[in-house]
């Protein structure tokens, strides 16, 4: 009898201890993923996007640093997308943090996307950010939150050229 007890403590223990080391594992992935996102590199990406959004340009005349910052923001966010997916973050935690920028940055990278998508007819790119950037628009949307400052273009940067105050 006493062995029966031993060994149900020792099942209950294990279980405990793989759900707290589960649950750290997933924090730490979760710290990491941020980490990437907010990199410099990944946010001169997105200013890309904005910018070309706000009319700054075609992305035919991005240098290719400048594309591929652009093209390395989105595959991070479709990863974000695809860690979601596959549970190894809570895409509730995601989207807290993140709403407002993956919800921007659907909009601002439409015509990327497009451009992307040619080249594969029917395979559309970064599928897992296209489908978190719809759910942190419809979190936002049940929030509501009003969607337009979202959406409009940013706008460029004011040019400075010689003789301007």
């Amino acid at each position: 009898m006493l062995s029966i007890v031993v060994s149900i403590a020792a099942v209950a223990i294990s279980l405990i201890s793989l759900f707290v080391s589960r649950r750290k594992d997933r924090r730490d992935v979760f710290l990491k993923l941020h980490e990437m996102l907010i990199s410099p590199d990944l946010q001169n990406g997105r200013r890309v996007l904005f910018q070309l959004h706000g009319g700054a340009g075609r992305i035919e005349d991005l240098s290719p640093e400048d594309y591929a910052a652009a093209n390395r923001a989105l595959a991070a966010f479709d990863v974000a997308g695809l860690y979601c997916h596959k549970k190894y973050v809570s895409q509730d935690e995601v989207i807290e943090l993140w709403a407002a920028s993956l919800t921007r940055m659907k909009y601002a990278a439409r015509s990327f996307l497009d451009h992307r998508d040619a080249f594969w007819p029917g395979v559309p790119t970064w599928p897992y950010f296209r489908r978190l950037a719809d759910h942190a628009e419809e979190r936002l949307r049940a929030q509501g939150v009003d969607i337009t400052r979202f959406t409009a273009p940013t706008p460029p940067p004011p040019s400075s050229s010689p003789g301007s105050s």
